[in-house]
């Protein structure tokens, strides 16, 4: 590995922690924002959405692009040069010492790649930390939805000592509003917010030395993020920040933690396709999909608001509702199963945020 080492710490600022769809079913559906359900075309943005035992044509509404806010792949014809330490090159740069670099194909068929880790921080060095300033403030109301991506493997330690790979998050001002955490020695994901609080565990794990895709979505006017890694929800919408930090995005950090300072393992984080990009906020929930699997049951596949939680409620009235689950994912896109009888002559459906 080639690479350049340069002094720093996580103290201070870097401190701890369109198509169509045909669909018949004997079912109605609404899709609604609060408490009002309006009538609508079927598939259109909100509002009812019934089939009876007539075809009906759904437009299944495609999710629009996202607007790209910066992204790199750390290729030569981008300006990296493998020869060189990551910190310094396009504007990339680091706190605290230890190894980070560029690396060929440990990702397969993915060129240059970025790493943190391997040669050990100076003296007893406890973190390093490696960004590209972002800088996006004040983040504007159509763009308040950023979602960070990024492929990323943690290899194994040769020498029996294993570390935590970090990806944090900070504003403009320095402060760290929150932290996913990846333990090398239990394979365990954690997140840490910027309460005071300590590190609490996903319940979801990794795999050492597998490639993974990592989103976290940032929803800035509701304040609350959400992570997913490979396609897996990890934690329900959580707060950016308890504490009213400014609520912009300063950069996205990658983070080495020695476990024991001064026995570093020789473990590294690869990450290549780092992506940050922005949305508008999803304001009226709508229907991508419509489908029977199984005589029986309905299937509904909803486009929410990103990053929120929300109530998929069910009623034959329109008046009583009864809720058939709570769910939320990053992207706002989920699916609902309901098994509810056949036999029914109608269902009504709607959408609701719950929270924030």
């Amino acid at each position: 590995m080639n690479e350049l080492t340069k002094m720093r710490m996580e103290t201070a600022r870097r401190s701890a922690v369109g198509g169509t769809l045909r669909f018949s079913v004997t079912a109605c559906s609404t899709l609604d924002m609060g408490d009002k359900s309006v009538p609508t075309t079927s598939g259109s943005r909100g509002g009812l959405i019934c089939a009876g035992l007539l075809a009906l044509l759904a437009t299944v509404l495609s999710v629009p692009a996202a607007t790209l806010i910066y992204r790199t792949t750390f290729e030569g014809h981008e300006g990296y040069n493998a020869s060189f330490a990551l910190s310094g090159q396009n504007n990339w740069v680091q706190e605290g010492s230890g190894g980070n670099g560029l690396v060929s194909n440990f990702i397969t068929g993915q060129g240059q790649q970025a790493y943190i880790g391997f040669t050990p921080p100076t003296g007893a060095g406890e973190f390093l930390n490696v960004w590209r300033p972002i800088n996006f403030a004040p983040v504007p109301t159509n763009l308040s939805v950023v979602t960070f991506s990024v492929t990323m493997m943690v290899a194994d330690s040769a020498n029996g000592r294993r570390d935590d790979f970090r990806w944090s998050i900070y504003n403009t001002n320095g402060s760290r509003l929150f932290t996913l955490d990846f333990d090398n020695s239990t394979e365990g994901i954690s997140y840490v917010l910027d309460d005071g609080g300590g590190f609490v565990a996903t319940g979801f794990q990794f795999t050492r030395d597998a490639v993974h895709e990592l989103a976290i979505t940032m929803s800035f006017g509701r304040n609350r993020w959400q992570a997913a890694l490979d396609g897996f929800v990890l934690t329900s919408p959580l707060p950016i920040t308890t504490t009213n930090a400014a609520l912009n995005l300063g950069d996205v950090d990658a983070v080495w933690a020695i476990r024991t300072p001064g026995t570093a393992g020789d473990n590294f984080l690869v990450f290549d396709n780092y992506t940050i990009s922005g949305d508008a906020p999803v304001s009226v929930p709508s229907l991508l999909s419509v489908a029977r699997p199984v005589a029986g049951q309905l299937r509904l596949q909803v486009q929410a608001e990103q990053a929120m939680r929300h109530a998929i409620e069910v009623s034959t009235n329109l008046t009583n509702w009864t809720a058939v689950v709570t769910n939320s994912a990053p992207s706002g896109a989920f699916e609902v199963v309901d098994g509810s009888p056949a036999s029914l002559p109608r269902r009504f459906y709607r959408v609701r945020v719950v929270g924030p």
